[in-house]
Parts: structure tokens; sequence; C-alpha cells
């Protein structure tokens, strides 16, 4: 049985800045990657009208996922601008853990401050927990205990973390599934800062050149 990885990202571009090179290296060894995308971004374009905006925004996280291997794409489509999320997203996000039953979780780090990351946090959190145990019926039977939950960085650098990974050998891919966001770097060139973020870890962890850190919530990782 192939196993399976987990990412979940506030927006379509999140999950890529974050542990894009980490994501591409577990397919290189033989995980299953998923996405579970909760909003579309459709405010982070200011020259189309939202739907087109959610589409275009789609469009482009699919691409970049098919970069880096990705087998399957979710989009949960909650509003973009979120401050809370309803029970029935909750139960949503618990019905596919059980369905793909990942070895790993990711998700936005604790420490991030970008109110729309840290809500996704929080919903990570409590359907993580809530999968585990003989709640939400709704959500499926077969109960799933998640061993491994890890918090990446995008906006706001983590300021203590317990793991990081090597990603020299796929940095430029990486980079090229970032690139696949043309409505977002055509704004704010963000390539060249996360590639300068990776090259900063590397060199302070000293895993490699280039390097991703984590938050640890449960359990251990190592690549």
């Amino acid at each position: 049985m192939r196993r399976s990885i987990l990412a979940l990202g506030a927006h379509p571009d999140d999950i890529e800045i974050g542990c894009g090179g980490t994501l591409r290296r577990l397919a290189e060894n033989g995980f299953d990657l998923n996405y579970v995308i909760v909003t579309s971004g459709e405010e982070g374009i200011l020259n189309l009208e939202k739907t087109a905006n959610a589409k275009k925004r789609e469009d482009e996280a699919k691409v970049a996922a098919k970069i880096l291997g990705v087998k399957n794409v979710i989009f949960l489509r909650v509003p973009d601008g979120i401050t809370q999320v309803s029970k029935e997203t909750k139960i949503k996000l618990i019905a596919i853990l059980r369905n793909l039953r990942p070895e790993f979780v990711f998700t936005h780090a604790a420490s991030d401050h970008f109110p729309d990351h840290r809500v996704v946090h929080d919903l990570t959190s409590a359907a993580v927990t809530a999968a585990q145990g003989p709640w939400y019926p709704e959500a499926g039977s077969r109960p799933f205990a998640v061993q491994t939950l890890l918090g990446y960085e995008v906006w706001n650098p983590i300021p203590k973390f317990q793991a990081a990974v090597d990603i020299g050998s796929t940095i430029e891919m990486k980079k090229k599934a970032l690139s696949a966001h043309t409505s977002q770097i055509g704004q704010i060139n963000y390539v060249d800062a996360v590639e300068g973020l990776s090259l900063y870890r590397g060199t302070m962890t000293m895993t490699g050149r280039f390097a991703e850190v984590f938050e640890i919530e449960r359990g251990g990782f190592s690549l």
C-alpha cells in the first residue's frame, strides 16, 4: 500500500511557499501527495471579478501541484479572507483525513500571524484531533489518528522550529511550481524571496545549501 501525504493551505500558493521542496522529495520517494486548499484566493487579484479570480487561481494551483507530483487537489472553496470556519468545513476535513489516512500532514505553522493562515492551522489541528476518535460519524466510521503534524512558514518565519529538510535537489522544482502562480508573482515576485529564505535556512541549519523548516506539533519527522 502506497503511503499518503496531506498538505493544507489557506490559499492556492501557500503550500508551495512553505513546503514545496519537501513535498517534491516525498513524491520522489514514492509517497502519494494530496492537497487541500481551503479558499480559492479570490481576493488575491484586483482587476478581475471574484468568480474569475477563483477560477484563475485554482487553475494555477493545479499546474503548480502537477509540477510537484501531487496526485489529488481538493478545493474546499471557503470564502477568501476567512476569520473562522464552519462545522461543515471541519467535518469535510475530518472525512478527508479518514479517507486518505495520511502518514504526514502539513499545514500553516502555529506561529503564523496572518489571519487566514491561523484559521487554517486551527482548523487542521481540530480536525486531526476529531478524526482519531469515535466522533462525527457523518465524516466516516473509521477513526484515524494522524501520527505526524507539521507546520510550515509562509509570510512569518518560524521563530522556533524542530525539523529542517535539505531541498537542494528540489529547489528548482519548488521555484517552477511557485512560478505557475502567475497572477501572484505578477504583482509581487516572491519567488526570489522564497529562494532567499530557503538559502538562509540551509546555511543556518547546516542542512544543505537550501532548506525548509517546520514546527512539529505531533510525532516526529526526518527526510
